[in-house]
């Protein structure tokens, strides 16, 4: 194994605990944002701060889900990569509508946006260097 992959190894495993202590910071924001949900005059504010950690802890569970892959395969396969994408870009259509926040046209320039992700992802499960 040349240095570069030895450097790139070293790299992702000290990534690995990093990532897993931003997921259990993360279900802990979301615990103590529990209680600004029933604290707060309005329940409206508290459930979307809720929903958007909630969405956020899904993209890096995705992220790490690609991480943890990368040390059975010694590769990044582009279909987690882009599991990763279409769940921050579902992310942000979620929050927007949600919320209220979003124009029509930034809501189909998103969804032109997924289609072409899942495209891509199509092509990467069809074409898939693992496939015989």
């Amino acid at each position: 194994m040349n240095t570069f992959n030895k450097f790139i190894d070293i790299l992702l495993k000290f990534m690995v605990p990093l990532v897993i202590i931003a997921l259990i910071l993360g279900i802990a924001r979301v615990i103590v944002d529990l209680r600004m949900v029933f604290g707060s005059p309005t329940i409206t504010e508290g459930f979307d701060r809720m929903i958007t950690n909630i969405l956020s802890l899904f993209v890096v569970i995705e992220l790490l889900k690609s991480l943890l892959e990368y040390f059975d395969h010694h590769r990044i396969k582009l279909t987690f990569i882009t599991d990763a994408a279409l769940v921050f870009v579902l992310r942000e259509i979620m929050i927007g509508m949600f919320q209220h926040s979003m124009a029509a046209k930034e809501i189909l320039a998103l969804s032109a946006l997924i289609l072409v992700i899942g495209g891509v992802r199509t092509l990467a499960v069809v074409f898939s260097p693992d496939k015989p």
